[in-house]
């Protein structure tokens, strides 16, 4: 493989890396925003939207850590999202965590 192929790969899996930090991160903004605003709703209302909105940050967890993200992340590349880091690293611990 020529250097810059190598080079190109590299490139295209951080950018896939970036994208889903950068989902991830947009579904924890909205989570909290939810949580911020939504308290003056219907509890039980409140309580389904904010879990579904719990769900979907997990799942941009799951994308992370199933791709280049986490090796973006472990480079220390997010040093300006540090609450993303730290979920990140806190599922990442938690998946590798003996049983």
């Amino acid at each position: 493989m020529s250097h810059h192929r190598l080079f190109a790969q590299l490139a295209f899996e951080r950018a896939l890396g970036m994208a889903a930090l950068n989902a991830l991160a947009q579904a924890v903004a909205e989570c909290d925003q939810f949580r911020a605003v939504g308290r003056e709703r219907d509890p039980i209302h409140f309580w389904v939207l904010a879990g579904e909105l719990e769900d979907v940050v997990q799942d941009r967890i799951r994308d992370v850590l199933d791709g280049p993200g986490l090796a973006v992340v472990e480079r220390g590349e997010l040093f300006h999202q540090p609450r993303i880091v730290e979920l990140v690293i806190a599922a990442r611990d938690a998946r590798t965590a003996p049983s």
